[in-house]
């Protein structure tokens, strides 16, 4: 299971509020389509992308270099770290919240109609950690240990949102010396938490690997703190945008033996993602590329956060009506379903739920 991509809304900015990334909308929209195919049955288009589940590392590093270049001077100069979490819950929560529900409908369902045999009660506290977008407790057997067992992608939402409150709480001392030492420890957290849970793709989304999601995050997510601190200091040439984009497929297509993996994934999250962000930060793309991209971006949050309650819709639905499906017919169908409902969710309930929190929660005058 993987991580958070950013939503298209949060591409950053420059001082004069031209500067944009495209490429990097693009590589986000490209890794949240991987990610489906580490939720859906095995199939050929799986085993083709063996390492599909690193974009949760992209995801992260990405994470750190937006935010710093949209929310960075402000938090150095002040701006607290609470009026941050309002800006980033406003952003996340309203299609976190459609997930959760659709996924919590599903195990109702379950419950009703004698699929599953978890206590209503059970269920009921849940929801409640769902809603406060918590991980569930781990003190019953719902959910096999899932940190958000309605909505399994979920977990990646929940630390992105634990190292923002980190950042948003030390940013404005937030020397180079101190992020040389996060970006140290973070590396070495990082490399073991890797090898001692070999075995697991992106691990993080379990309770018995919680500590390699935070030592993920936190080194990912500072990594791209230091990529966008470092553009003021040195120019990276411009490179051609094909590229970062070949890299980023050859890096989660390669064919790593078993044996390998752990060091290999630890290496990805620590030298190349953070490498691929800085270059694909200076790609230019222009024209129809860049619209492409700026499509795939704006619905890369969509598809991450809705496609593993869509699938179990798809399962249902299936069933119900007595039709088969192989696995790359899932494929197919999840990848049109969550896409569609990330460009018809967008218009009619993301965007006005978020003016509506906006106006609605306490705070919006310190920011």
């Amino acid at each position: 299971m993987t991580a958070l991509p950013l939503n298209r809304n949060e591409a950053p900015r420059a001082a004069a509020g031209t500067e944009r990334f495209a490429l990097l909308d693009g590589l986000r929209g490209i890794a949240a389509f991987a990610v489906i195919l580490d939720h859906t049955p095995p199939n050929f288009l799986g085993e083709l992308i063996p390492g599909r589940y690193l974009a949760v590392d992209f995801f992260f590093v990405l994470s750190g270099f937006v935010l710093a270049h949209a929310y960075g001077r402000r938090l150095e100069g002040g701006w607290s770290a609470l009026s941050f979490m309002r800006a980033r819950v406003i952003r996340l929560y309203p299609l976190y919240l459609a997930g959760l529900m659709i996924g919590v409908s599903l195990v109702l369902l379950g419950v009703v109609r004698g699929w599953d045999a978890t206590p209503i009660g059970q269920v009921g506290v849940f929801v409640l950690f769902g809603l406060l977008f918590l991980p569930a407790p781990p003190i019953y057997d719902f959910g096999g240990g899932q940190l958000f067992p309605f909505n399994g992608p979920a977990w990646s939402l929940f630390f992105e949102l634990v190292v923002n409150f980190i950042y948003g709480l030390i940013a404005r001392f937030l020397n180079r010396w101190m992020l040389g030492v996060i970006l140290v420890a973070g590396a070495v957290a990082v490399a073991f938490t890797e090898m001692r849970h070999q075995g697991v793709g992106g691990p993080g989304w379990l309770w018995s690997h919680f500590d390699a999601g935070l030592a993920r995050v936190v080194f990912d997510f500072f990594a791209g703190v230091a990529i966008h601190r470092m553009r003021g200091a040195w120019k990276v040439p411009g490179i051609p945008a094909v590229i970062p984009v070949l890299a980023f497929v050859a890096v989660i297509m390669a064919p790593v033996p078993a044996e390998w993996r752990a060091g290999y994934d630890a290496a990805v999250a620590i030298v190349a993602m953070p490498l691929l962000v800085t270059l694909a930060s200076q790609a230019k793309v222009a024209g129809w590329v860049e619209s492409v991209c700026g499509t795939l971006g704006a619905m890369s949050y969509g598809v991450y956060v809705l496609h593993v309650p869509l699938l179990g819709l798809l399962y249902i639905v299936a069933a119900a009506a007595s039709i088969t499906l192989p696995g790359w017919g899932i494929v197919a169908a999840i990848v049109l379903m969550a896409g569609g409902a990330a460009a018809f969710l967008h218009h009619t309930y993301d965007a006005p739920m978020r003016r509506w929190l906006s106006r609605t929660l306490p705070g919006g005058a310190s920011g």
